[in-house]
């Protein structure tokens, strides 16, 4: 499975990472919304996951699928987040994303979500 995860924090990039390879899984990591798009233009992608908060002040996460939903791109997008508010996991859903993680997650439990996307 290709992933892209757009992630601005290198700890969990590195985690999410190390849990990829572990399924076999090619997972490209970018920190901003600017090089996700970038990506998504060049190459295809099984899964999107895309932090919710993210320090670059152009997009969050959120805006960022939004964008992806609206040029009419359809491929799976989990948000990710370690804000626990009812705002973030609407306006998430309403954004077109397939789930909403708050952080932290059992890694286990990241890997049950992500298996639910697997061909």
């Amino acid at each position: 499975m290709r992933i892209l995860y757009l992630e601005d924090d290198p700890a969990n990039l590195a985690l999410f990472d190390r849990i990829a390879q572990l399924y076999g899984d090619e997972i490209i990591t970018v920190a901003h919304p600017e090089d996700a798009i970038a990506e998504l233009q060049s190459d295809a992608f099984d899964l999107i996951v895309a932090d919710v908060y993210l320090g670059t002040g152009v997009m969050d996460g959120i805006e960022f699928a939004e964008y992806l939903r609206s040029a009419g791109l359809q491929t799976p997008i989990i948000s990710i987040t370690a804000y626990d508010f009812e705002e973030y996991e609407r306006r998430s859903e309403e954004a077109g994303t397939e789930y909403h993680i708050v952080k932290p997650i059992a890694v286990n439990d990241l890997i049950a979500v992500i298996n639910q996307f697997r061909a």
